[in-house]
């Protein structure tokens, strides 16, 4: 019975750690699209509203990057702790 609950939570840390990466690898290219146009838009429109908006969205987009990101190496170092590194297996 033990061994199955730890087949279990070892398997939903992989989950959450394949899931959260994957989002957080979509936010990173959702920034650097906002600040490749926030930077186009500085040169070439000038628009303020445009700027604003791209700048807005390159901030969230790298603030929900980097909360991601700490997160899925949480998920990680946790199944290192609890199950061990691939080098130990």
């Amino acid at each position: 019975m033990d061994k199955r609950k730890v087949l279990d939570e070892g398997r939903q840390l992989k989950r959450l750690n394949a899931e959260t990466r994957r989002q957080v690898h979509m936010h990173k290219w959702f920034a650097i699209v906002a600040a490749l146009d926030c930077v186009l838009v500085i040169f070439y429109d000038q628009d303020m509203r445009n700027i604003v908006f791209s700048a807005g969205v390159c901030v969230v987009c790298t603030y929900l990057w980097l909360k991601g990101r700490k997160q899925s190496r949480s998920y990680r170092r946790e199944w290192d702790a609890k199950f061990g590194t691939k080098k130990q297996l």
